[in-house]
């Protein structure tokens, strides 16, 4: 595929190649191309007669005009399973509220087909992630990442979307992840029995400097009968969880430690305002923490079996981890430990 190369140039009428079902790499066109052989990408447009994409990796997409048709060019590929939807990224000038407009607009028309399986979202420049990043459209979708889309300061409300089993969220300037993610109140409930995303089995959080706070459950509302009891499930298959680069995270929101019955790795690097990990009691095979310069303590991890520490000056009490068979410490924990 184009995508990671430095070809910038491309021929004339792809929108001829009827039966072409993998494009690694379809750059949008600045609009400057006279009329030659040679562009330097394609329109929007010319997507329209490739219905038997698998793949498509859409790049450059900042320079995009908003479409005329209201037809999304992509909800009728039925046979597409692998979107990738990039932007440039951010230059040393920055982009006119126009610019951030015409983004929004040109990601709202992208809607994909509810059989797509794969999505990635990378440095978008909006401000609002598009409103088909729902479990209504994306019915299917298994992986997902949004990133480097520092403008959005929220996340979508994703956490109600049945088949995703893989997520990751890198470099974005959120604060705050609340119950809005989990989706919780967007969409009428018709169950009694709600899970917070139900298949999720991995879940990465990395490079994101400003995110503070992490709760699931503080305001939520629901729709359902008043007189019905309704039980909540938070990631309830869980099984590996990454918190990479967040600095200002100043703690672990209660329900991975009472809900993710299945948690078996916890990993943690260079979350400087983490104090406490504790009462976790179903993590069971290997919690790894380097470079959080705050923490405290550890406990109450009594199925816990590989611990890893690393740089991690404040640590003066583990205690209540009475599986635990490997401790492997760095050199300066090991200093503390003998102190």
């Amino acid at each position: 595929g184009l995508c990671h190369t430095p070809i910038n140039e491309v021929p004339k009428g792809i929108n001829r190649l009827k039966f072409l079902n993998d494009l690694g790499g379809f750059p949008i066109s600045s609009g400057s191309n006279n009329n030659t052989e040679i562009q330097d990408g394609w329109n929007l447009e010319e997507l329209g007669s490739l219905s038997q994409m698998r793949r498509l990796d859409i790049i450059k997409l900042e320079r995009a005009t908003p479409l005329y048709s209201t037809t999304s060019l992509l909800t009728y590929k039925k046979h597409l399973k692998v979107l990738y939807l990039c932007c440039s990224g951010w230059t040393s000038e920055a982009y006119s509220d126009e610019d951030v407009s015409n983004n929004e607009r040109i990601f709202e028309q992208l809607t994909p087909p509810n059989n797509l399986e794969d999505l990635s979202i990378v440095r978008f420049i909006g401000r609002r992630y598009p409103t088909w990043l729902c479990s209504t459209i994306l019915s299917s979708l298994k992986h997902l990442e949004l990133l480097g889309c520092k403008s959005c300061m929220h996340l979508p409300p994703i956490g109600q979307l049945p088949c995703l089993k893989y997520m990751k969220i890198l470099g974005t300037n959120i604060t705050k992840i609340g119950p809005e993610f989990v989706g919780f109140g967007v969409h009428k409930l018709e169950s009694v029995e709600v899970a917070a995303f139900p298949k999720l089995e991995c879940l990465v959080f990395s490079d994101m400097p400003n995110w503070e706070e992490w709760t699931f459950n503080e305001t939520a509302s629901v729709s359902v009968e008043a007189s019905t009891p309704l039980t909540l499930k938070f990631l309830p298959c869980l099984e590996k969880l990454y918190i990479y680069g967040c600095p200002k995270l100043r703690a672990l929101p209660l329900e991975i430690g009472q809900g993710t019955t299945r948690l078996r790795e916890l990993h943690i690097r260079g979350a400087n305002c983490l104090r406490v990990v504790d009462d976790i009691p179903f993590l069971s095979d290997c919690l790894s923490i380097r470079q959080c310069e705050g923490l405290e303590r550890v406990s109450n991890l009594p199925q816990l079996r590989k611990l890893y520490l690393g740089v991690c000056p404040n640590l003066r009490n583990v205690e209540d981890l009475n599986s635990l068979e490997l401790l492997l410490q760095t050199t300066d924990m090991q200093e503390m430990s003998s102190q």
